[in-house]
């Protein structure tokens, strides 16, 4: 199975993120089939190519959770926004409510 991921580079605490087709065993660093994006995480930049990661996603191609965040925060499409898992925080509210 194909997935996009984010492969970190750069230096200590100089973020920049790749944006990679990859099969799922695969490492993260290593062995992708293809760059679709350059992403800086420090001023919130990218040089993408929207079409070319929805084609993908066309196809079969899954995007992770954090990726599927960022593409939907840049460009608000309904496409990403499936892969976003809406998760319930019910039990870190119970504690906070219990301390009180």
């Amino acid at each position: 199975m194909l997935v996009i991921r984010l492969s970190r580079q750069g230096k200590n605490k100089q973020p920049l993120y790749r944006v990679v087709l990859t099969e799922h065993t695969k490492p993260v660093k290593t062995s992708y089939k293809e760059v679709l994006w350059r992403y800086n995480a420090l001023n919130d930049k990218g040089e993408f190519d929207l079409e070319a990661i929805k084609s993908r996603i066309v196809k079969g191609a899954k995007p992770s959770e954090r990726l599927a965040k960022v593409l939907f925060a840049a460009s608000k499409d309904k496409v990403f926004e499936k892969y976003i898992v809406k998760r319930n925080r019910t039990a870190k509210t119970k504690k906070a409510e219990e301390k009180k």
